[in-house]
């Protein structure tokens, strides 16, 4: 039978309830960032897909959890364009993406690539941690959040619900009104004890095709003077680049698209940094039929098996 929406909420409160669904649904999963802006508009959710994308190409299992419930465009820049899997009364499928990235948006949850996502502040932190506990991720070595933008209620509540959090990323352009803004969403994150792992600077400089010329439209090495004056690491720029939308159009990250263009060659730069700078860790390795799906699972509406349907999995209480 299928699962209304009401009824997998009601369900997925109940297990909520439970102590620590989230934190077990993220236990085999080895580091966990929130990538952060201080506004929107400065290209956080492609530098968090590209992000993604190198570390998925260095060798790394990697996931997105899409947390941004206003625009939600993980789903579109991954290519993805079906709805994800309800298997069970309790947990979701990540959808793995053509890049072998494993992906989960609010907006896969809902059918309709034009469905606005209206919902009442305390509706949205109680489907993010709804979302955030169904997940089956399997193990991984990245799991990206793409936060919301800004430093309200929305994305602050978010932060808070994802235990051990690693720390996060904050991505900014160079112009003076998004640097103020976001020495605003490191001051947020440190303020709740969060870690900042760096700065992504993004549309940080234009290379004229023609000349090859650099031109520095907002003004040179902005992001790393914040980076210094807010004491806190710099990862790394990223050009403007019109082959950007086109990866984005093309649902391909710009990494895998055009993987000799500046741009990918800076974010696989990044990754790099990143990677360098976490510190060693260890996770338990996720049982086998963590990340296996359940039979009749492969359609793209929302899937409940009966009380003793064709079932096996362990972790179904029925």
């Amino acid at each position: 039978m299928d699962l209304t929406r009401n009824e997998f909420a009601e369900l997925q409160q109940q297990k909520l309830i439970k102590e620590g669904a989230i934190a077990e649904a993220l236990q085999y999963v080895k580091y966990k960032i929130a990538i952060i802006s201080g506004k929107g508009g400065v290209g956080k959710t492609a530098a968090t897909v590209n992000l993604a994308a190198a570390l998925k190409n260095a060798g790394q299992r990697v996931g997105i959890f899409d947390a941004d419930l206003h625009g939600p465009s993980v789903p579109k820049m991954l290519g993805i364009k079906k709805e994800t899997h309800l298997n069970g009364a309790f947990w979701l499928d990540p959808v793995v993406t053509e890049s072998e990235i494993k992906a989960l948006s609010v907006a896969l949850f809902w059918p309709g690539d034009m469905t606005p996502v209206m919902w009442r502040g305390q509706t949205k932190s109680r489907t993010i941690r709804q979302l955030l506990s169904a997940a089956k991720w399997g193990g991984l070595d990245y799991l990206l959040v793409d936060l919301p933008p800004g430093t309200g209620d929305e994305p602050i509540a978010i932060l808070k619900s994802i235990p051990d959090l690693d720390g996060v990323i904050i991505v900014t352009t160079p112009q003076e009104v998004s640097t103020l803004v976001c020495s605003k969403a490191i001051n947020a994150s440190l303020t709740l004890g969060a870690k900042v792992i760096g700065l992504i600077e993004n549309m940080s400089v234009y290379n004229c095709r023609c000349c090859d010329d650099a031109v520095h439209l907002f003004g040179k090495d902005k992001g790393k003077q914040l980076a210094r004056m807010m004491e806190i690491p710099f990862l790394g720029s990223i050009p403007i680049d019109p082959l950007f939308s086109e990866a984005a159009d093309a649902g391909v990250p710009i990494v895998n698209l055009h993987p000799e263009s500046i741009t990918a060659k800076a974010f696989v730069e990044i990754s790099e940094t990143l990677n360098d700078q976490m510190p060693p860790k260890e996770v338990p390795d996720a049982p086998p039929q963590e990340s296996k799906s359940c039979p009749g699972a492969g359609h793209h509406h929302h899937h409940q098996h009966g009380k003793n349907e064709g079932c096996s999995h362990p972790d179904h209480h029925h």
